[in-house]
């Protein structure tokens, strides 16, 4: 069952959004809504104002304080501040939708039933992943990671054969090569000589910076070598 929680401190929004969306839970406060979220483990889309309390971007904050904890769950923004749209990809919070509740209702209700749609489908895409462990090529100690949960892995340029990777919550740092982490799986792909990315988690390629645009607005550089691997892979 998908819980659905909104931020937003307008009591008239408050129950427009409600109105749309039916049982959800509603909050005006950021610590109780981060409280909240912590402690529900079921799969849930969240809707957050931009504007709290007149404060102008809270919302952005609330939004990367939630992607510390939780890499998941479809973040919906509600805002008349259209002209913090460029600033969400800043914060790397991998919003789903941006949408401006300044709109008349008729445009507004489709919009955001068009956005939870979408919202619905990411969640039952990732809980149809089988989970794919493998174990990391650590000489101290033997260590699991699902395939599924890796976004990318970079070499460590302060220390030579090491390796970051790094995963949906956390980060794991080791010794290992690139080439032996490229091997783990076949969802890993190197795109450069410092960078191994999943390629189920690649958006689209930037090709006017060379770079490859990964989910939660993760922009890593691809070399030519690999330009041509990549295209096709996006095909």
């Amino acid at each position: 069952m998908i819980h659905y929680y909104v931020l937003e401190d307008q009591p008239i929004q408050q129950r427009r959004i409600q109105q749309i969306i039916g049982v959800c839970r509603l909050f005006d406060q950021p610590a109780q809504l981060l409280a909240a979220l912590q402690a529900d483990e079921d799969p849930k889309i969240i809707l957050l104002d931009l504007d709290l309390h007149t404060v102008t971007d809270a919302g952005l904050s609330v939004a990367q304080m939630i992607r510390t904890f939780d890499s998941m769950s479809p973040i919906i923004i509600v805002s008349t501040h259209t002209e913090l749209l460029a600033a969400s990809y800043r914060y790397q919070i991998a919003a789903l939708d941006f949408i401006d509740k300044s709109q008349a209702d008729g445009q507004f209700q489709s919009r955001l039933r068009s956005a939870l749609h979408a919202a619905t489908n990411q969640l039952a895409l990732h809980a149809k992943k089988t989970p794919e462990m493998v174990t990391l090529p650590s000489i101290r100690h033997h260590e699991t990671v699902d395939v599924n949960e890796i976004i990318y892995i970079a070499s460590n340029a302060g220390a030579s054969h090491r390796v970051v990777i790094h995963c949906q919550q956390r980060q794991i740092d080791l010794r290992a090569t690139m080439k032996a982490m490229a091997a783990l799986s076949e969802q890993l792909i190197q795109i450069h000589a410092a960078y191994i990315v999943n390629r189920n988690k690649i958006c689209c390629l930037d090709v006017k910076n060379h770079t490859v645009i990964l989910q939660h607005q993760i922009s890593l550089p691809y070399s030519k070598q690999h330009f041509k691997k990549l295209q096709t892979l996006l095909r």
